[in-house]
C-alpha cells in the first residue's frame, strides 16, 4: 500500500506494509514527478463555451483552490507557502493528482511484474483528487467537468497500458465509486429546492449546556464527527446514568435543530435489524467498535458547515448511488438494470475466479457477469 505524503511529494508506506521502500519506489521518487506537476498551469482542456454541463466559470457558489475559483490555476503560485516550503497538497485538488497516481499505478504493475505469471495478481488505484475538486467547487463547475474529461484520458493510457503489457484477454477490471457529493445547498435555495448547512457546532455547545443542566455540570461529549456525537461512557456510568436514556435524550434533543431530518441511537442500531429506508444504510455503515452514540441524518440537500463548498456523508440517492463498470476477462456486453450493493464485487470476483468467498463476505454475486 502506497500514498503520497503532502509533506515531501514522495510515495510512501508504512512498517505495517515494509520496513522499507522497495528499489524502484526510491527511483520513482527521485524522478520528482510532483515538483513537474506543480510547474504547470491548470486550464481548461477543451475551449470554455465546451463546458456545455457547467454552471459559468465565475460564480458565487464556489469555495475555490485557496480562494480561486476561476481559471487559470497557477500551480507553482498556490503551491508556495510563507515557509518557502512545497505544498504538495495542492496536487490532491488538481487533475494532475490523478496524472501522478496513473504514473504511479503503472510503474508498479511493470516493476513488480504483474500479470506475468499464472498466479492472480490485484492492484486497487484510487482516483480521489475528483472528491476534493467537487468538495470545492461542487458538482456543477467547470472545475469538475473539467477533472472528470481528464480523467477520461489518463483512464485510457492506464488501460491502453494493461492492453499493450498484459492484454485484456487476461485482465478483469471493474471501476466504481466510495460516494458522490451533494449540490451546493446555495445553488439549491437559488432554485427554490429546500437545502441548507448545519451548524454542528452551535448544535453541540446548545447540547452540551442542556446536559449540563439535567444531568450536572460535567464533560459529557467526548467528540462530534462527521454527524456522529460520542458520548462519554465512563462519565455517564460513574454517574450511574442508563446509556439507553442517555442517548435517548440526546438523540431528541438534536432533533430540534433546522436541518436534522432523524437521529438514532447506537443503542438502537445494536438492537433492530433495519431491512430498508435511511436507517438500513445507516446501519450498514454502522461499526460497534468505532461509531458514535447518537448518528444525525440530516435532510435531503442539507450537509454539514464546512471549509468547503459542499460535501458528502448523507444516505440520499445523490450520495449512494454510484457507477459500477466491467471490462475484459470474460466481460460482455450488457447492463445490469436491477440494483447492486458494492459488497457485491467480491463475490463476483470470486466466482470469476473458482474461489470460495472471503470469510466475512456479505454480498452476492452479480450472476448476469458470470453466466
Amino acid at each position: 500500500a502506497y500514498w503520497l505524503d503532502t509533506e515531501t511529494g514522495n510515495w510512501v508506506t508504512s512498517t505495517y506494509y515494509a520496513d522499507s521502500l522497495p528499489s524502484w519506489v526510491n527511483d520513482f521518487n527521485d524522478k520528482r514527478f510532483p515538483d513537474t506537476y506543480l510547474e504547470r498551469e491548470w486550464n481548461t482542456l477543451l475551449p470554455m463555451d465546451e463546458y456545455t454541463e457547467s454552471l459559468p466559470d465565475e460564480n458565487k457558489y464556489e469555495t475555490g483552490l485557496k480562494g480561486r475559483i476561476v481559471f487559470p490555476y497557477n500551480l507553482s503560485e498556490l503551491a508556495n507557502t510563507k515557509k518557502r516550503r512545497t505544498d504538495y497538497s495542492i496536487l490532491k485538488s488538481t487533475p494532475f493528482g490523478n496524472s501522478l497516481v496513473k504514473d504511479f499505478a503503472i510503474s508498479v504493475i511493470a516493476n513488480e511484474e504483474l500479470g506475468k505469471d499464472e498466479y492472480t495478481d490485484i492492484i486497487t488505484v484510487s482516483f480521489t483528487t475528483t472528491e476534493n475538486i467537487g468538495r470545492l467547487f461542487g458538482p456543477n463547475s467547470v472545475e469538475v467537468e473539467d477533472v472528470f474529461l481528464r480523467l477520461d484520458k489518463e483512464i485510457a493510457h492506464f488501460l491502453n497500458f494493461i492492453d499493450t503489457n498484459i492484454g485484456k484477454e487476461d485482465v478483469l477490471i471493474y471501476l466504481t465509486s466510495d460516494h458522490g457529493v451533494a449540490q451546493i445547498p446555495d445553488y439549491l435555495t437559488d432554485h427554490k429546492i429546500p437545502a441548507g448547512y448545519f451548524n454542528q457546532f452551535g448544535a453541540v455547545s446548545l447540547l452540551n449546556s442542556a446536559l449540563n443542566n439535567v444531568y450536572g455540570k460535567g464533560d459529557w461529549i467526548k467528540a462530534y464527527h462527521s454527524q456522529q456525537i460520542y458520548l462519554n461512557r465512563t462519565l455517564i456510568e460513574d454517574a450511574n446514568i442508563p446509556l439507553s436514556e442517555f442517548q435517548n435524550y440526546t438523540a431528541q434533543f438534536i432533533l430540534q435543530f433546522s436541518g436534522v431530518a432523524n437521529t438514532i441511537t447506537s443503542t438502537t442500531l445494536q438492537t433492530t435489524n433495519f431491512t430498508s429506508g435511511i436507517f438500513k444504510k445507516i446501519q450498514n455503515g454502522f461499526n460497534q467498535k468505532r461509531s458514535g452514540d447518537v448518528i444525525i441524518n440530516l435532510k435531503a440537500g442539507w450537509i454539514e458547515k464546512g471549509d468547503g463548498s459542499t460535501n458528502h456523508n448523507s444516505s440520499y440517492a445523490y450520495d449512494s448511488r454510484i457507477p459500477l463498470i466491467w471490462y475484459g476477462w470474460k466481460i460482455g456486453r450488457g447492463t445490469v438494470l436491477r440494483p447492486v450493493d458494492i459488497i457485491d464485487i467480491a463475490p463476483t470476483i470470486s466466482t470469476f475466479l473458482n474461489i470460495t468467498y472471503p470469510n466475512a463476505c456479505t454480498g452476492n454475486p452479480i450472476l448476469e457477469l458470470t453466466k
